[in-house]
């Protein structure tokens, strides 16, 4: 998938639970700098046909980040 001409591949995610690998080439998730309360953040969510650009998740499972220079 593409956003604004970046690259996002669909790697999938580390379950945080039990730490198995999930979705890997159906659908991304990426984590944003964004926090969402004490355990949680912000991130993107895309798969076949959707894309969700602020979704929060407990950040006990392993996303996807994409480094960005501000």
């Amino acid at each position: 998938r593409t956003y604004n001409g970046n690259w996002f591949p669909a790697a999938g995610y580390r379950y945080g639970i039990d730490g198995s690998m999930n979705a890997v080439g159906s659908y991304g998730l990426y984590w944003s700098a964004s926090p969402v309360g004490e355990g949680g953040g912000y991130n993107l969510n895309f798969g076949s046909g959707y894309v969700y650009s602020a979704n929060g998740y407990n950040r006990a499972n392993g996303f996807s980040v994409r480094c960005v220079q501000e």
